[in-house]
């Protein structure tokens, strides 16, 4: 009897009062540094929305500058993302891409941004955030500067976390 106690003890002593809970998904991790430190990849990650949510999808394109990555964005998903649910806010455009490296560096696009929802302005800043740190191996933090042929944005952030 006295072995039971002391086992039953034991048990509620052991105990830490947290519940069991099942996994919680907490989204796709963002892509913002290259992990071979070489300068380029060999993948592109755009951001394309799913389920409301601005989320990460890699294609392996070899090596491609900020330009090459947002016109891929811009040109929408391929058709197995939009099978696997990715769709995107932008509308199809095409047109030169410039970027001006600095802090923040910022992107000129030569078409207007103001028809374009907060969720498109997203993708654009989270592709490029993404396009940014596959040419270096350091993280990219901070903001960074959008402007159309309609208005210069403030300085954005991705919001994809």
């Amino acid at each position: 009897m006295k072995k039971l106690f002391v086992l039953v003890v034991l048990v509620l002593v052991s105990a830490c009062g947290v519940k069991p809970t099942g996994v919680v998904s907490a989204g796709p991790a963002p892509t913002l540094r290259n992990p071979d430190g070489s300068g380029r990849g060999a993948e592109a990650t755009l951001y394309f929305v799913i389920d409301g949510r601005v989320a990460p999808v890699t294609r392996s394109t070899g090596s491609v500058g900020v330009e090459t990555a947002l016109s891929m964005l811009l040109a929408g998903p391929t058709a197995g993302e939009a099978a696997d649910g990715y769709v995107t806010a932008l509308p199809a455009r095409s047109g030169p891409i410039v970027l001006a490296p600095g802090s923040p560096p910022a992107i000129t696009f030569s078409f207007p941004l103001k028809p374009i929802g907060s969720v498109g302005i997203n993708q654009l800043v989270c592709t490029a955030f993404a396009a940014l740190a596959a040419q270096s191996s350091d993280a990219v933090d901070g903001t960074i500067s959008l402007a159309g042929t309609d208005v210069q944005l403030p300085y954005q952030t991705c919001q994809a976390f």
